[in-house]
């Protein structure tokens, strides 16, 4: 069975590689201290057949924005700046890729702010796609680039309310 679980110290970080040496270096390197210093979370979706190997991960934090720099005018009266989610890093294997297991974690990371936004309040979540193929893919799950930075895309709160409303 799969399972998303944040990253603990019996994870096999070395063993990842999701062929983006970036990717593979925060997980293998800054992933458990930026959770010791509460920096972000690390969640990792691991199988319970081979619960130490991580199959794919993902980074959450938290973040402000500007209302301006958001695609969404009914939050362009409100305080600035506003708090948000953000999905900073998403990395799959790459023995289990094109599998749909990037689309498992995003909606983890999307329930997770979700429960964020319900519990603290957020406007919505953001992901910093590292190229244009990332941003691609995370527009086909209704996340929309910024007019500033194409890069850079938002999931209006009420759009993952309703998803799992559904």
């Amino acid at each position: 069975m799969l399972r998303v679980k944040r990253l603990n110290k019996n994870h096999d970080r070395k063993g990842f590689d999701c062929g983006d040496k970036h990717l593979n270096e925060f997980l293998q390197k800054h992933a458990r201290q930026h959770a010791q210093r509460n920096i972000s979370r690390t969640f990792v979706l691991i199988d319970d057949d081979a619960p130490q190997a991580i199959v794919g991960y993902y980074r959450l934090t938290v973040c402000e924005v500007v209302p301006g720099n958001i695609p969404d005018p009914r939050l362009h009266n409100y305080p600035n700046p506003l708090p948000a989610s953000k999905l900073a890093r998403l990395a799959v294997n790459m023995q289990k890729q094109r599998r749909g297991f990037g689309e498992l974690l995003l909606i983890d990371a999307m329930q997770r702010s979700m429960s964020i936004a319900e519990n603290a309040g957020l406007v919505g979540m953001f992901v910093d796609a590292k190229d244009e193929r990332a941003a691609a893919y995370y527009s086909r799950y209704g996340l929309i680039p910024l007019e500033n930075n194409r890069l850079q895309l938002y999931l209006p709160i009420s759009t993952i309310r309703q998803t799992f409303e559904m």
